[in-house]
């Protein structure tokens, strides 16, 4: 069965089905289905749950194993299989159908795919998981649907937009809808009044240094260099002070430098996202930076954060806006820049 995201609570307030697929690049989407699927499980007595995070060096059969040992501390769980890419590869693929067609009571099978597309529907552990329980697709919100999303979103948080707030906050979230929601949430907490103008969006983003440093930070991870000369070029325009835009870079890159070391030294890239604390909806991006980042650029990364430190505080020569954009470049693609 194949439904829609709105479709879910519903159907879960009616019966519980033994498996579920939710798939999409949304990932504040997919996170928010996930919980509702297993706070709904909880409350049928699915109290276990064991995380498995699909890497490349995965041990499918290991989770075969222990998919198939007695529970230890419940008589129910929940096995949640978490597939940041969205391939399983051939012998997760098979694992994945083995599992689908073995339904057990007690076990939950959940699993949730970061990618998904129209061509994976055919894919037999995608057809397999779907016919035997729920799957749930979760489309990207395109931007003529995104002020609807927000909207929704905060008559749903008990907040009164005015359209021209929620086209405001459309715009400055560009398609992000994590950023998108932790403005309503902080909006929701400013506001004693429930109606929301166009005043009290500009006011919470520009008092919002880290909400706009989120969004350039995520856009360099994931490499997408017009988003973020746009959202830097935005930054200098409102006025935000470029030393904290420089900290909450320093602080996200130190953390993908320690994961991209631990990764190198042979720890996995679960193991390594759990004890940093690179929570789901960060890992997309951060796999992607690792991806393209040796432990080279680093360097270079942070001496260009150094000279744009002392660039700000005119203890150097030279713009540290434009130094700014330069650096944003050589994080999108470091082979299409000089080193920094």
């Amino acid at each position: 069965m194949a439904i829609k995201p709105d479709q879910l609570p519903a159907l879960l307030q009616r019966s519980l089905a033994p498996v579920y697929l939710i798939a999409g690049t949304e990932h504040l989407l997919v996170q928010e289905c996930r919980d509702q699927v297993i706070h709904a499980a909880h409350a049928q007595g699915f109290t276990e749950r064991g995380v498995h995070e699909v890497t490349r060096n995965f041990d499918w059969d290991r989770l075969g194993e222990e998919s198939a040992a007695p529970s230890l501390f419940a008589s129910r769980r929940i096995l949640d299989i978490r597939l940041p890419t969205g391939k399983p590869g051939v012998d997760g693929s098979k694992a994945l159908v083995k599992l689908a067609q073995a339904a057990d009571p007690d076990t939950l099978l959940l699993v949730s795919s970061g990618d998904w597309g129209t061509a994976m529907r055919k894919l037999k552990w995608a057809t397999e998981l779907a016919k035997a329980g729920v799957l749930v697709e979760i489309w990207p919100v395109k931007p003529a649907q995104l002020p609807d999303w927000i909207r929704q979103r905060m008559k749903r948080a008990g907040l009164q937009p005015e359209a021209a707030a929620v086209a405001l906050l459309a715009e400055l979230v560009e398609g992000n809808l994590l950023a998108a929601q932790q403005e309503i949430d902080k909006l929701l907490l400013l506001n004693h009044a429930a109606r929301v103008t166009v005043d009290d969006v500009a006011r919470s983003v520009a008092s919002s240094a880290r909400f706009d440093s989120f969004r350039l930070v995520e856009c360099a991870l994931r490499g997408a260099l017009d988003e973020c000369l746009r959202v830097a070029a935005g930054l200098q325009r409102t006025g935000v002070g470029i030393q904290a835009v420089t900290g909450a870079m320093y602080r996200e890159l130190t953390v993908a430098e320690a994961a991209r070391a631990a990764i190198a030294a042979g720890e996995s890239e679960a193991a390594v996202f759990g004890r940093l604390r690179v929570w789901p909806a960060r890992q997309a991006p951060m796999h992607s930076a690792l991806g393209r980042l040796s432990a080279f650029h680093f360097g270079e990364v942070f001496r260009a954060l150094g000279l744009i430190d002392r660039q700000s505080k005119g203890r150097a020569a030279g713009d540290a806006w434009q130094e700014l954009d330069r650096l944003l470049w050589f994080l999108c693609d470091p082979a299409a820049v000089d080193p920094l």
